[in-house]
């Protein structure tokens, strides 16, 4: 057998057939005479002969773009010097901008003059500030630090026990385990890890869903209120119709009805409307003078409510109930009436078949007059009373509703694509260009990486491309990763989603699974096409996951930093220097974003599947032993500092949905089934391997269905209170009518007893609802506007709070 066949990759065989490394790193084809003949893919040869070297490709592509990035932030910031040495332009605009972002930040309103929640004072892991998923997320951010300091510990623990064995040089241990021991102590400590990290999160899994329920049972909540009706025609467009339909049915009064028009060719013009409606309430009210508004500028106004008419009803309706009792005898009722409905589409099939045969055989014997169909034939749904129909020809059904501050109003249409199936391609074309990306552009500088390794003595400029070409690729792994994130956002945008939460669980799932192939598809890659002759070594790719976990917290954190300061001052100086601008247009460019709870996930998640990743590979090196403490520091820091940024830095983010965090439960089986391999590679399997994976099949399998069933044991059970709508409606600055735009829209220009004009729900804007949000007590101030903002005028309405109205 020629032993040139059998060389290692960078190798080449001597007369006597013994592989040698070669002196060039990165080279595939090598010669003891002639030096490196070929370079690795994406290498070129940078000199011919013995001492060449092979230059990454890539690296030059990097320079560039890095070089020209670096230009446009000097440039930027130069801009910025000079634009902050100007006279300010419209300073009064700027001022009453500044104003708005802070309110738009996180207030106590419980509290009399609003005020911000204490830093100190206030305890995010049990007080619900804007909802529940803020609080699960503090929760999971101290179980992740409560998680890396046990792992720590219990690698230490694991590293002690070879200094403990007889014959070891430790000075201060005792030698309590014997040589023969040694091994079957190892592996039981392998097995406690595993077993202790998984008890751990299942226990926290159980705490979070307890969390849960303790919140629905105990803190009031707006869906126990209302029912979203399916099934309407999109010429439903009058709430008068929708919520006279409903009291005929249940035999009481409703709260009201808010349609869920289909907007999304108008989206733009329904936004501009309503931050027209909330800048007349604005100056009406003094919050800022006339002369900074844009109200002179709006033409066209006369046929905004001939386009309000012809918005068609998606299909969908929120019905609010005053009591919760009168909103469970309207899920029971037309219960009833769904039920009755399918056994009378059932009945009408079946005579509609005996029609058709009997048909059949008159036609069979001869001619004769056909006979009108009888009473309950097709077409009667079997006898079903009209009067449980709308309109006697469209069935409604009902079902939950979520939190109206979840509800994405835009995404409703009469025809609405498959969410699920736009999901999977954007997650299909991110796994595609991920693995194409790192097979051809990342997994040679891992193999560079293997041939440096195999030169016994490098040079010092060998030592310095090796370092900088990993450097290169694992910075721009991670910055690729945080720019997909942001596609996948928008594809998950794009996907019309109807509540924010389901639009969060996809991004969480796509955007972890896309960033966790991007680091492990360059290892495995090279891997695979060493595979013939050589492997990664473990020392190899302990060393890539460290570089990309510290690469991955370092970009992480200043991504987060840079972005939202160059977006501030950008509009900063845009707003100071732009005399035309209004306080309208400015509000949105300076406004904060909310607070990114789906990527904070993402990233918490990666970290943790990176570091368990190291601890299956091995669990007794000092990368290892560093890459858990850097995590256990890094959840410390993120604790910290993203409680800051949520009370003082993005608005007031209302998340009350708990989904999030349980999709965060499944997608810990990921990290879990990583952490099984450390003590099964303890094991010797022998002519059995298809056991290693049986044995992570069942471990996964087996904790899904305690997430399962920690979720069944903790389902709420409520009573029914007997709260009215209106007492917990006051409360809560949203509701499911001031966050519907165009239900707003409409009570203004076509309103009415039944739909009388509210304000819209807008962030900073939460004055407008009074009560408790009003920044003074002046309620007939806050009437008087919002009877100017609407175009008819009811004469002799009272209309009280207008929050008593959302």
């Amino acid at each position: 057998m020629d032993c040139a066949e059998s060389c290692p990759m960078t190798t080449f065989p001597d007369n006597r057939q013994v592989c040698h490394p070669c002196a060039t790193v990165g080279c595939n084809t090598c010669s003891e005479q002639d030096g490196c003949k070929e370079c690795l893919i994406f290498h070129l040869p940078l000199s011919s002969g013995p001492n060449g070297q092979c230059l990454f490709i890539f690296g030059g592509v990097f320079l560039a773009v890095f070089l020209v990035a670096l230009s446009l932030c000097l440039i930027e910031l130069l801009r910025f010097c000079c634009m902050g040495l100007l006279t300010p332009r419209n300073p009064g605009v700027l001022k009453e901008v500044l104003a708005h972002r802070r309110r738009a930040k996180a207030h106590d309103y419980s509290l009399p003059g609003n005020p911000f929640y204490g830093y100190d004072d206030t305890n995010v892991r049990r007080q619900s500030v804007s909802g529940l998923g803020p609080l699960l997320y503090f929760r999971f951010v101290a179980f992740q630090a409560l998680m890396a300091l046990l792992v720590g510990l219990a690698l230490g623990a694991g590293h002690l026990l070879p200094q403990m064995s007889e014959g070891s040089e430790a000075a201060f241990l005792p030698e309590l385990i014997g040589k023969e021991q040694l091994d079957l102590v190892m592996t039981v400590h392998a097995v406690c890890v595993y077993v202790v990290g998984f008890i751990v999160v299942v226990n926290w899994v159980f705490g979070q869903d307890q969390a849960v329920r303790t919140s629905i049972e105990e803190e009031p909540h707006l869906r126990n209120y209302a029912l979203v009706g399916e099934g309407f025609p999109k010429s439903a467009r009058s709430a008068h119709e929708v919520k006279a339909f409903f009291e005929s049915i249940l035999g009481f009064e409703l709260e009201g009805v808010s349609i869920a028009y289909d907007h999304i060719e108008e989206v733009d013009f329904v936004r501009d409307r309503v931050s027209r409606a909330v800048e007349k309430a604005d100056t009406h009210l003094g919050v800022y003078p006339s002369e900074l508004s844009g109200l002179e500028s709006h033409v066209g106004e006369s046929q905004d409510g001939y386009v309000l008419d012809c918005l068609m009803c998606s299909g969908y309706a929120f019905v609010v109930f005053s009591r919760e009792e009168d909103r469970e005898f309207c899920l029971r009722r037309f219960g009833e009436i769904e039920r009755q409905v399918q056994r009378g589409w059932a009945v009408s099939r079946e005579e509609a078949d005996s029609e058709d045969e009997e048909a059949q055989a008159l036609l069979k014997t001869g001619p004769g007059r056909g006979r009108g169909p009888r009473p309950g034939a097709a077409g009667e749904l079997g006898g079903v009373s009209r009067a449980v129909l709308f309109r006697g020809k469209f069935p409604i059904r009902m079902g939950h509703a979520p939190e109206p501050c979840g509800v994405q109003w835009q995404h409703f249409a009469l025809r609405r694509g498959a969410k699920l199936v736009r999901a999977g391609l954007s997650l299909l074309t991110a796994v595609l260009l991920v693995t194409v990306v790192g097979a051809v552009a990342f997994a040679p500088a891992v193999l560079y990486e293997m041939s440096y390794i195999d030169i016994a003595s490098p040079t010092k400029s060998q030592q310095r491309l090796a370092v900088l070409e990993q450097a290169v690729s694992v910075f721009s792994i991670t910055v690729g990763c945080r720019l997909l994130t942001r596609a996948l956002r928008r594809a998950a945008r794009g996907a019309g989603f109807l509540q924010k939460v389901n639009e969060d669980c996809d991004l969480t799932v796509s955007a972890l699974l896309t960033t966790l192939l991007a680091v492990a598809v360059p290892l495995l890659v090279s891997s695979a096409v060493a595979a013939p002759s050589t492997e990664v070594t473990r020392s190899l790719a302990l060393r890539w996951l460290f570089q990309s976990l510290w690469m991955d917290i370092l970009v992480t954190e200043v991504d987060g930093f840079l972005t939202p300061t160059w977006r501030y001052w950008s509009s900063y100086f845009w707003v100071r220097q732009n005399k035309y601008v209004s306080v309208r247009e400015a509000e949105p460019a300076l406004t904060t974003a909310d607070f990114p709870l789906a990527e904070r996930y993402v990233d918490s998640l990666r970290a943790l599947t990176l570091v368990w990743s190291m601890v299956s590979l091995d669990c007794t090196s000092m990368y290892t032993a560093g890459a858990q403490f850097l995590l256990l520091a890094y959840c410390v820091y993120v604790y910290f500092v993203d409680k800051y940024t949520f009370l003082r830095v993005h608005r007031q983010t209302y998340y009350t949905s708990p989904k999030l965090d349980t999709t965060v439960h499944y997608l810990f089986a990921i990290p879990l089934a990583i952490l099984a391999i450390l003590p099964l590679q303890r094991f010797s399997f022998g002519t059995r391997p298809w056991l290693v994976p049986t044995v992570l099949a069942g471990s996964i399998v087996l904790y899904l269905g305690l997430v399962r069933l920690s979720q069944k044991c903790s389902e709420p059970r409520r009573e029914l209170t007997e709260i009215p709508y209106i007492e917990v409606a006051s409360l809560l600055p949203y509701n499911y009518f001031n966050t519907n735009p165009v239900h707003v829209l409409r009570s203004l220009h076509f309103p009415s007893i039944v739909v009388p004009p509210i304000y819209p729900f807008l962030p900073g804007k939460e004055y407008l609802q009074g009560g408790q949000f009003a920044d003074y007590d002046d309620s007939i101030r806050l009437r008087e506007t919002l009877m100017l903002l609407a175009k008819t005028p009811l004469k002799g309405l009272d209309l009280g709070n207008p929050q008593d109205f959302g």
